[in-house]
């Protein structure tokens, strides 16, 4: 299976086609080749032909906790998982991340709220953190203390759609873009997992 390559490609459709053909192994590995140039370009495509992104797609079933696998475009420990879920009787939708361990003691859970921006847009909210946790996540800590300040303080994730199972994202601190790309590939089908 060929996907191509962000920086060769000139539009999102082609990208989009091939992830929606692609397995999850192909997919996860495909994204676990990008590096900064990559991910970069990918957030370009993304922005300027970007898909209907919700929360639904997002989190999943309300209550069901939903896994995606991530790579950064940092120079070292770019690997990560996020895990969300939507609270059933609220419908507010809740994530954190699993840094990679060498820097988990670090870094912390990052907790964060998501919230719909526009309809191709989410923010992922590291500044305030949720009410509570569902079963399973780790304990509610601070972003702003500590090492948890220079990873996750004052930071919201813009999130963008690439394909069914794929997410391209950029990184805002104090309300900066800064050249800090990342991407997420659901582990599980979304809802209605239909090619867009």
């Amino acid at each position: 299976m060929h996907i191509p390559l962000p920086s060769l490609c000139p539009a999102l459709a082609p990208i989009t086609a091939a992830l929606d053909r692609a397995t999850a192994d192909q997919r996860r590995n495909w994204m676990q080749g990008l590096g900064r140039r990559e991910l970069a370009a990918l957030w370009t495509r993304a922005t300027a032909e970007g898909l209907p992104l919700d929360l639904d797609w997002l989190a999943g079933p309300a209550g069901e906790t939903v896994t995606f696998a991530g790579q950064t475009s940092r120079p070292a420990f770019v690997r990560f998982a996020r895990r969300l879920w939507m609270d059933p009787e609220t419908g507010a939708v809740q994530g954190h991340s699993q840094p990679a361990a060498a820097v988990a003691w670090l870094a912390g859970p990052g907790h964060f709220r998501a919230a719909a921006a526009s309809d191709r847009l989410l923010h992922l909210d590291h500044r305030t953190l949720p009410a509570g946790v569902p079963p399973g996540f780790p304990p509610l800590v601070d972003n702003a203390s500590g090492g948890r300040k220079a990873v996750y303080g004052d930071r919201v994730d813009h999130l963008r759609r690439v394909s069914v199972h794929c997410a391209v994202g950029r990184v805002v601190h104090a309300d900066q873009p800064l050249s800090a790309w990342f991407m997420l590939v659901r582990a599980t089908d979304p809802p209605g997992a239909a090619a867009p």
